[in-house]
């Protein structure tokens, strides 16, 4: 049974949908990766990070499709012949799966939960205010840059018009991410309007804020209903994995899904 701390839930006030990001509360983990790391990708042991994945499919009583995440600004439509059966894998039946090449993935099934995973990236939830889709995205600066929002939201509009809701998930914070002089212009020279998410230090380094950087990508698609967790992984190194902070660290999972019906 996955404890009550082990997820937080994420209010997207869209009657049949519903999302939640976890912590590292209530697993199976050990060591650096104690004790719900969800990733298979870090060197945790794959049986207890696969026990880790159907706890929390246990708790939403669906299955939960994965990324294998590249930083890339690769998007790509999602439905049930997508799945990888944690079950299967950990029983040996089939071979382990990192999951969905993506970096991004969109839904427009009901039942299927979809989830990124984060240890200082931002993880960006998106829903249609109809409830016909929903997006999770795997937003390091690598992504922005590529403007990886900017893939899920088009694919989303191909479906449908309906306005998009926006949650930024916990993510390395703005007081917390150094970066240089070079990773600024680099934005710059996109847009001008980024140097509004770099504040100078006195080092000739920078503080970063993914979380505004995404967010102006996005209010440029016209999505103006951004909710920002305001949590920051590396602050929260208690409760969530940061990579800055511990370079040998698990991943957290913030995942939505949707329903026919109001939950």
């Amino acid at each position: 049974m996955v404890k009550s701390t082990s997820t937080i839930p994420v209010d997207l006030s869209i009657p049949n949908i519903k999302a939640f990001y976890t912590t590292k509360n209530g697993g199976f983990s050990v060591g650096n990766f104690a004790s719900l790391n969800l990733g298979l990708h870090v060197d945790d042991d794959p049986v207890a990070v696969l026990k880790n994945r159907l706890l929390l499919e246990d708790m939403i009583h669906k299955k939960i499709l994965f990324m294998d995440q590249t930083h890339s600004a690769i998007v790509k439509v999602v439905d049930n012949h997508d799945l990888a059966d944690a079950k299967q894998m950990l029983d040996g039946k089939t071979p382990i799966s990192l999951g969905v090449k993506a970096d991004g993935v969109v839904c427009f099934e009901d039942d299927i939960a979809i989830a990124v995973l984060t240890a200082d990236c931002l993880p960006l939830l998106l829903a249609t205010e109809d409830g016909s889709a929903i997006a999770a995205v795997h937003c390091g600066w690598k992504g922005i840059y590529q403007n990886i929002a900017k893939n899920a939201v088009a694919l989303i509009r191909e479906r449908t018009q309906s306005s998009i809701k926006a949650y930024l998930g916990p993510c390395i914070g703005p007081k917390s991410f150094e970066v240089g002089a070079d990773l600024k212009e680099k934005f710059l020279a996109l847009d001008t309007a980024f140097s509004k998410a770099f504040t100078p230090k006195n080092n000739d380094k920078y503080l970063c804020s993914l979380a505004s950087l995404c967010s102006m990508q996005l209010k440029k698609l016209g999505i103006d209903n951004i909710t920002d967790s305001n949590t920051d992984t590396f602050d929260e190194n208690n409760e969530l994995f940061s990579y800055r902070k511990s370079h040998i660290t698990g991943r957290i999972a913030t995942v939505i899904y949707k329903s026919s019906t109001k939950f």
